[in-house]
């Protein structure tokens, strides 16, 4: 059965159905035993001896100790501490007093970011907890306020919960303070990022309510205020929820007056769900009838089959069926449709037909088998892997969840032990079974057969030899980052199946862990990790940097990290210094060069950059390096130059005499093919995945030992001519005082990618005798895993910095990577060897490679 929608948020495996139910029938016994001891509602400030208790789980959850929690036996909800640095998360922020998180106890899928009373424009400093014991109707509260002052009035917001309320409470009172008149604008807004995920909102306009659910994560919201109308004015990420009453949104406030506005924060996990609850409220639930939903095909369940249910010509909304192919719902005592769909497939809809208490839709059009593959190396040992299944006509390409998913992802399924157990549509399937560019990938097919379970196992080997340098991505994100919704969970198992070693936790302005993420997947002995992070300022793009490790504080405020600074200096000054100046490797994020070297007014006349930046740079991404293969001073597209070249511009910073090594990541933010696009090789005194030392890692690429690739593996070794070993690889110094350098250049592809060029670059330079093609010298590549190995002489009259570049001048990596990153060029570049000829230190050449040196580059 498929695992694309989660049954219960966050309570995921890859293995069968058969767990996931297990699991939930566990979760619900346990919800029953704790229910039995806890009082019906409570308010609790968020610390040690509650958190496991009392804090919702979800992928959108943000709450931190010192935060509030108000339960009931239906719903939890999380009310942030009202002080001004309180953020969620880098874009969700100013959150003192409002909604961060809510869920329904039984099915707990935070996917809401924070609900604001009043819009933001009160400053809530103060808070009192009201406990049910001091309330007549046993109702718990957070109070928080505002004092009023000239501009705005006094604000009070009370968020309650009763015993047996369906809804959380908003009450938000405005007092005028001053001697003023003052007007009150009857409005608040919220952040659900809906923009990668299948998420469905009321329509902007009028509304008796507001709501949005997310079908595939499994959670709905509503809000409305009694007596009143919502105007909706909204977009992918945010809504602002206007209240009306006789077409009125605002209150006019004498001094001493005051005026209140309640609204009704509803939370379920489907719309159907929420719409009933809402009735229920309202005391229409004699309207309604509970029943248990069944999708069967060919008489069998169907799992993650979503269901859109119409009534009296209005649409109802859509629920999912669980891994027992069912759903309970309740749905109004009308005629109705329900129009499945399954995998991306929608079928006709069809008239609902209740028996009893059961609804059960024959789908028997969609005839469906079983895939069953099973992913090992060449010893048989189960490995991570990524599978993608594109299906051939008129067999279905399948469509799981969306790019914000983990185990399945669109039409790729991720599994963490090699195991992939999948119901597929009835058909036949092009496969690409993959492990990263060290791993062999294979192209095949699939023949599934309706009610039948096909069976493969396939055998990655490992065909690249890498002793002594591990993989790794240094730049990853998911939805703590605040800037997408990919769950971190997925983010780890991309990570994972791309055959990645080390990865660092980078989100945006926090430290975070994926430690836990690795023991629950049971992946500890294939990636090592430490936590680190982003600090993400302005100006953007230029003010971001990486550092790891980082001591990771959890449940604090940003997981204990700095915070940003509008300077770029300040803000890597601060971050450098962190922990108590404690060793770490600090990486500059996608730069534009000229700006941060050259140019830092940015107007295009050369000035010191960002000086007090550059000692603290160990290293500093330069992707895209394929583009090296023909290189230029810009980034061209459609004929126009788009942003300046960074590869090219490093070249040229190397030849004033700075040593920033150079590194490229995926900077992946989703789950669809989000990792693995590119990589860096690092030297390790350890191939073990299990056994790698974060500081030998961060000090590695503190010295330069960094290979940077996009697939081929390079290696790169030199010594002065007529020495017994070549043993200056990447990043290291070179005395040749003969002048005469030998070289060893050795790439190495796995089946699916190539290469036909190498290149020395000497102090960025290309030359004819140092260009190696298959055209020009065919005697020195092959079509074995060894694409290109030869050892060669340089001359050098001068210092130089030499480094490799190797790529394909045609070919593109293709459908492995996935269609963003399948469009580069096979491509990979060491860091320099610094010769030096004369025995006086290295001196850099000053050659800027026939271009100026860069300065902010601004858009034609």
């Amino acid at each position: 059965m498929s695992f694309a929608t989660p049954a219960a948020a966050y309570f995921r495996t890859s293995s069968t159905a058969f767990h996931v139910a297990l699991l939930l029938t566990m979760l619900c016994s346990l919800t029953a035993a704790c229910a039995a001891d806890e009082p019906p509602v409570l308010v609790q400030e968020l610390g040690p001896d509650n958190w496991d208790q009392l804090v919702p789980t979800g992928k959108e959850v943000d709450a931190i100790y010192g935060d509030f929690v108000l339960q009931n036996r239906h719903l939890r909800a999380v009310i942030a501490r009202p002080i001004a640095s309180r953020n969620a998360n880098m874009t969700v922020r100013s959150v003192a007093g409002a909604l961060i998180d809510l869920t329904v106890r039984a099915h707990q899928s935070d996917q809401l970011s924070a609900y604001y009373p009043a819009r933001r424009r009160h400053a809530f400093s103060e808070f009192t907890l009201q406990d049910p014991g001091q309330t007549q109707n046993g109702t718990a509260a957070v109070i928080v306020s505002a004092p009023g002052n000239d501009t705005l009035p006094a604000c009070q917001a009370t968020w309650s919960l009763g015993p047996d309320d369906l809804f959380l409470q908003l009450t938000t009172t405005w007092t005028n303070t001053s001697e003023k008149t003052q007007t009150v604008s009857l409005s608040d807004d919220l952040r659900a990022d809906g923009g990668k995920e299948i998420m469905l909102r009321a329509a902007d306009g009028v509304q008796p309510a507001f709501w949005f659910h997310d079908v595939f994560w499994q959670q709905a919201v509503g809000i409305r205020a009694p007596q009143h109308t919502v105007r909706v004015k909204g977009s992918a990420r945010e809504s602002v929820l206007t209240f009306e009453r006789n077409d009125t949104d605002s209150v006019t406030l004498a001094p001493g007056e005051q005026t209140s506005l309640t609204r009704q924060l509803f939370v379920n996990r489907d719309l159907p769900e929420l719409l009933a609850d809402m009735e229920t409220t309202d005391g229409k639930a004699a309207e309604l009838q509970q029943l248990t939903l069944h999708v069967h095909a060919a008489g069998r369940p169907v799992a993650d089959a979503r269901v859109q249910l119409t009534f009296a010509e209005q649409n109802r909304g859509t629920v999912v069926t669980s891994a027992a192919g069912s759903v309970a719902v309740r749905l109004p005592k009308l005629p109705g449709t329900a129009r499945v769909s399954i995998a991306g497939s929608e079928f006709a809809a069809q008239p609902i037909a209740i028996d009893a208490d059961q609804l059960i839709i024959h789908q028997d059009d969609y005839q469906a088998g079983t895939a069953v593959i099973r992913i090992v190396d060449e010893q048989g040992r189960p490995l991570p892997a990524k599978v993608e299944f594109t299906g051939r006509a008129p067999a279905p390409t399948p469509d799981w969840g969306p790019e914000t998913a983990e185990h399945r992802v669109k039409n790729l399924a991720y599994t963490p032990n090699g195991l992939v157990r999948q119901e597929l549509a009835a058909g036949t399937y092009e496969l690409i079974v993959s492990r990263g560019p060290e791993y062999h990938a294979e192209f095949t097919t699939l023949q599934v057969l309706a009610g039948q379970t096909s069976e493969r196992t396939i055998s990655l080997p490992r065909l690249l030899q890498t002793p002594g340098w591990i993989s790794a991505d240094f730049h990853s994100h998911s939805s703590p980052s605040g800037d997408n919704t990919g769950s971190q969970l997925g983010r780890v198992l991309n990570l994972a199946a791309e055959h990645l070693e080390f990865a660092p936790c980078t989100e945006h302005n926090r430290v975070s862990t994926y430690t836990h993420h690795l023991r629950d997947l049971q992946l500890e002995a294939f990636v090592a990790t430490v936590s680190g992070m982003e600090l993400t300022g302005s100006p953007l793009p230029l003010n971001h940097q990486n550092v790891f490790p980082m001591v990771y504080r959890p449940r604090t405020q940003d997981g204990g990290g700095p915070v940003t600074d509008v300077s770029p200096e300040a803000q890597i000054e601060r971050l450098a210094a962190w922990d108590n100046n404690s060793e770490k490797l600090v990486q500059q994020n996608h730069p534009d060069i000229g700006w941060l070297f050259y140019d830092k007014d940015g107007n295009q006349q050369p000035d010191g950059g960002y000086s007090r930046s550059f000692p603290l740079i160990h290293v500093m991404e330069i992707h895209p390096i394929d583009r090296l293969l023909n290189p230029s001073a810009f980034q061209m597209q459609d004929g126009k130059p788009r942003n300046n070249h960074t590869a090219f511009n490093w070249l040229q910073l190397l030849n004033q005499g700075f040593r920033i090594w150079g590194v490229v990541n995926s900077d992946s933010h989703y789950n669809f093919h989000g990792s693995g696009g590119l990589r860096i090789w690092v030297r390790s005194s350890t191939d073990d995945p299990a056994a790698i030392s974060s500081d030998e890692i961060r000090d590695a690429s503190r010295n330069g030992h960094v290979i940077m690739s996009n697939g081929p593996y390079l290696e790169a070794t030199f010594g002065e001519s007529g020495s017994t070993a070549l043993q200056a690889i990447a990043g290291d110094d070179l005395h040749a005082a003969s002048g005469r350098v030998q070289a060893h250049i050795r790439v190495q592809c796995a089946n699916w990618l190539d290469v036909d060029t190498v290149k020395v670059l000497v102090n960025g330079r290309a030359s004819d005798e140092l260009t190696f093609t298959r055209q020009k010298t065919p005697q020195l590549f092959s079509n074995n895993t060894v694409k290109f190995e030869h050892k060669l002489e340089i001359s050098l009259p001068h210092d130089a910095h030499l480094i490799v570049l190797t790529g394909h001048s045609a070919q593109k990596l293709g459908p492995v990577t996935g269609p963003g990153w399948g469009g580069q060029a096979p491509a990979a570049l060491s860091n320099p060897v610094f010769v030096d000829v004369d025995g006086d230190g290295f001196r850099a050449s000053r050659d800027t490679l026939d271009a100026p040196l860069p300065v902010k580059f601004l858009a034609p």
